[in-house]
């Protein structure tokens, strides 16, 4: 049994897990920024009905998360239970991806929607199928809490490198086809390329990482459901998750009518802004690492948590005067937003422990659907809410006012910041301790599978 004395990592096994973040980040750079842009002002949709064809697939998620992390954790390959998900989902996610920003030019209104529609979902199967195995190899590789963190920040730091990549290449990109259209056409094959490659590597990687060996799930469904209900834990810091995921899609989705509407720049301004942020992610998420071990990973996070919400309160003071003028509110935006990505990631595998405590199973990939629909879920709420509050201040992709401006930079500023301290509020009642193990639960742990590499299985 793999417990706190358990061994450290090998690089390799972490590099390996973490290139699979490369997909993930490069979808949701290009979704939380891209996405709802291309919707309004390239193919001309009302910003409602774009933030409505964006969240309606979320629904179908509701299903598919949670199911596709019960069969992960039934899986009996000789890959192991949660490598051959990686294949099957970067594929068919990878595919629709493409497809997404390929809608037919001459469509109506109505044809663009019913295509749009479809093929995100597809995208939304294929990224369950994908995500929720893949995030729950993060508490099958180790039980140590500060192992686990070090591993969760190799991957948070992958994914802001891939952000960046994203963000920067983004905009050349679209640049080099002679119609925007065409060229986001472009770049939604760039994606699903990455997202297909990025799959397979990390199927190929991650063969020598340590697993969990099949175990069988003695409980029946009802108490199993029993028993995942009682996990106050996982709720609490879901419901956290998904605020600061909305907070998160908000920020990314107004960011370019921020920076084009409100400081007066070319779009093409946040190729340079939003990587400044993610370099300075990259470059604060060790010391969020180092502050979690040291303080304990629940309170770092609510400190992260309300530095983010006082740096957007800063966004109305951002000067009109040249990108360089938002440089240090992007480098302080970037560095407290590497916080509130690296903890909650770092503090989900706790309640895995905290769940075989109640049950006397691993399900990880039971409680990691649920982490990843709130996280989807909060993604598409937040752009969702965008596409709302631009049509409520009456933005169209037409010459905006000065009454648009105000309403975007209050908004710009407020409502994450709302967001962020309402998660705040919730975390306060979580419940484990310093150090990540399980409180609240009497008696010893129950026993469990043995940490197996897939060799030794």
């Amino acid at each position: 049994m793999l417990n706190s004395q358990s061994p450290r990592l090998a690089l390799s096994s972490k590099l390996g897990w973490a290139t699979g973040q490369v997909a993930i980040a490069a979808h949701m750079a290009i979704i939380s920024i891209y996405l709802l842009f291309y919707l309004t002002d390239v193919q001309h949709l009302p910003g409602s009905l774009a933030g409505t064809l964006i969240l309606v697939p979320r629904l179908w998620n509701i299903f598919t998360d949670p199911i596709v992390g019960g069969i992960s954790d039934r899986v009996r390959s000789r890959w192991g239970r949660r490598r051959p998900f990686l294949l099957a989902g970067s594929t068919l996610w990878g595919l629709a991806f493409a497809l997404m920003f390929w809608i037919p030019t001459g469509l109506t209104l109505t044809g663009k929607s019913v295509w749009f529609l479809v093929a995100y979902l597809i995208v939304n199967t294929g990224l369950s199928l994908y995500h929720v195995p893949y995030s729950a190899m993060a508490a099958e590789m180790t039980r140590d809490p500060i192992e686990r963190t070090s591993l969760i920040a190799v991957k948070e730091v992958t994914a802001r490198a891939s952000v960046l990549a994203a963000v920067l290449l983004s905009p050349i990109v679209i640049a080099l086809a002679p119609q925007a259209a065409l060229g986001y056409r472009i770049l939604g094959l760039v994606i699903g390329v990455v997202v297909i490659v990025s799959g397979w590597s990390t199927f190929v990687m991650t063969r020598n990482a340590p697993a969990i060996a099949y175990q069988e799930q003695n409980l029946s469904w009802r108490q199993q459901i029993d028993t995942f209900r009682s996990n106050r834990p996982l709720f609490v810091l879901s419901a956290a998750y998904t605020l600061t995921s909305a907070t998160d899609a908000f920020y990314s989705a107004l960011f370019i009518y921020f920076v084009t509407i409100c400081l007066g720049q070319d779009s093409a301004a946040t190729g340079v802004l939003y990587p400044i942020g993610s370099l300075a992610s990259i470059a604060l998420t060790p010391v969020w690492g180092l502050l979690g071990a040291r303080v304990g990973k629940v309170r770092a996070c609510a400190i992260a948590f309300l530095t983010v919400a006082g740096i957007f309160l800063l966004a109305p003071l951002v000067p009109i005067a040249g990108t360089w003028s938002t440089y240090p509110f992007m480098i302080l935006l970037g560095g407290s937003l590497a916080g509130m990505f690296l903890l909650p990631n770092a503090i989900i595998p706790d309640t895995v422990e905290y769940d075989e405590a109640l049950s006397g199973m691993r399900r990880e990939g039971t409680i990691y659907g649920a982490w990843v629909f709130t996280q989807q879920t909060g993604m598409a709420l937040g752009t969702f809410f965008v596409g709302v509050f631009l049509d409520l201040i009456g933005q169209t992709s037409g010459a905006p006012g000065a009454h648009q401006s105000l309403a975007i930079t209050t908004g710009f500023a407020l409502i994450p910041a709302t967001l962020v301290i309402l998660a705040t509020v919730l975390l306060r009642a979580f419940s484990l301790d310093r150090r990540g193990a399980v409180s609240g639960v009497a008696g010893v742990r129950p026993p469990v599978a043995d940490m197996l590499s897939p060799s030794d299985s």
